[in-house]
């Protein structure tokens, strides 16, 4: 595969590309809405289609085999150096999401091991004890017939689940649950804009970003603080983290560790990115299940209703990447510094691979059906050494999530629910879902 990853720029070809602006060429049309333009783009150009966003030169990829290239046999050829993994450093410093590699490849080395399955299964009991406080202020609403937000009820399972899995103990889950939406919502505004004053100094952020971000740190360094000095050793991942130590670094002793602030970057990436990413997906998942039929939710199918959630609505809809040189590409070459885009929402939806892909259907991830589709069509946690490293953790929390609701409760929609996928961050939904219960 090396011989064919330099190429001289000469002999390439462009791959097809949309009209845009003389200015901003693409950007607007993104920005209006990011969804629709990305399939549009897939759907009259093809699997390869070079994009211009102002001075970003971007190639946008929506083939299995293209991206199997990028993200694992050629990953090597790419970095996450990219503008978005910029403005995400504002919020959760150097770390698996928005680190350099050095600084990437020390934090997975890191905090992987605490992510494995047999660590993560032990999270179960913390797992069934926040859905059994949820159950049963649920029992109380359902003689009631009170509707409930199943959108805000995910975020604050997850959230509280999230919190317990992580820290072992109560923190101030709704002081967190007041910040973090404006950090995960100024993030987004920051990636989409033209220009932000912040990028010329963190001064500039804004009033309410800078009080959140002050909130939460002020919050994690306070854990953190109060763990190390109490020394006792606790089998939650933050106990985990502060007992890590990295086989790659054991020649560099001061290392070893992780410090405080690697410590507040670590768990500020996985609290903005474990919690939502999970709860979309659920509440996505619960949707579905009453709009579609409360029958397709047997003992045996929690996780094929999660994935056929997480396909329609993966909660990482764009992965973004930069050509450290010029590297060919199927029939084309992407060169040096340029911006890759894949995007998890289009590829689940390639008629290809999906047909009728916009149903709701669980049963295409029965074996039967599973084994006629190349294996990195789906791909809600990405792909390679960048795959998602929470993946167990998220599974395991949808999984029991939708078993112990459907073992105890009918969920019937209101009239007025649909909502539409939002992208930001994470995929999120454009209103709350509201709905009413009824005991099995």
């Amino acid at each position: 595969m090396v011989e064919t990853r330099q190429k001289n720029v000469s002999n390439f070809h462009s791959p097809p590309r949309p009209d845009g602006s003389l200015m901003f060429g693409n950007l607007k049309g993104f920005q209006r809405d990011p969804l629709s333009f990305l399939q549009n783009a897939a759907a009259t150009y093809g699997d390869f289609v070079q994009l211009r966003f102002a001075h970003i030169n971007a190639y946008f990829i929506n083939h299995p085999d293209f991206i199997e290239e990028i993200l694992l046999r050629s990953a090597d050829c790419f970095d996450k150096d990219t503008r978005s993994a910029a403005k995400i450093r504002s919020t959760c410093g150097n770390s698996l999401l928005s680190g350099d590699h050095t600084t990437w490849a020390r934090h997975r080395a890191l905090v992987q091991p605490v992510f494995q399955p047999r660590f993560v299964n032990a999270t179960s009991p913390a797992i069934d004890r926040q859905l059994a406080v949820m159950i049963k202020r649920w029992d109380s609403l359902a003689n009631t017939k009170t509707p409930i937000d199943i959108v805000a009820e995910m975020m604050s399972l997850v959230m509280n689940t999230t919190v317990e899995v992580l820290f072992g103990e109560t923190i101030n889950v709704e002081r967190l649950q007041e910040h973090l939406p404006t950090l995960i919502s100024d993030t987004w505004r920051r990636i989409n804009a033209i220009f932000d004053p912040s990028d010329l100094s963190p001064a500039f952020h804004k009033a309410a970003f800078k009080d959140a971000l002050a909130n939460v740190d002020q919050m994690a360094f306070s854990i953190i603080q109060k763990r190390r000095a109490s020394r006792e050793k606790r089998d939650d991942l933050l106990g985990r983290l502060l007992e890590a130590h990295s086989a790659a670094d054991l020649a560099d002793k001061k290392h070893e560790c992780l410090d405080d602030r690697e410590l507040r970057d670590a768990v500020m990436t996985l609290l903005l990115s474990g919690h939502e990413t999970t709860a979309n997906a659920l509440g996505w998942a619960l949707y579905h299940i009453a709009a579609d039929g409360d029958g397709q939710l047997s003992s045996d199918s929690p996780d094929l209703i999660f994935k056929e959630a997480i396909r329609l609505y993966p909660s990482i809809w764009l992965i973004e990447r930069h050509a450290l040189q010029d590297i060919k590409i199927g029939p084309y070459i992407i060169p040096k510094g340029a911006t890759v885009l894949i995007s998890p929402y289009v590829l689940h939806r390639h008629p290809a691979f999906w047909p009728d892909a916009e149903i709701f259907d669980p049963n295409r991830f029965r074996p039967e059906q599973a084994a006629t589709r190349p294996r990195n069509a789906f791909l809600p946690f990405g792909l390679g050494q960048h795959r998602c490293i929470g993946l167990h953790l998220t599974n395991l929390i949808a999984e029991r999530t939708l078993a112990a609701i459907h073992s105890r409760f009918k969920i019937a929609l209101e009239q007025a629910s649909k909502p539409s996928p939002i992208p930001s961050l994470t995929l999120g939904h454009s209103a709350p879902i509201w709905a009413t219960l009824e005991r099995r």
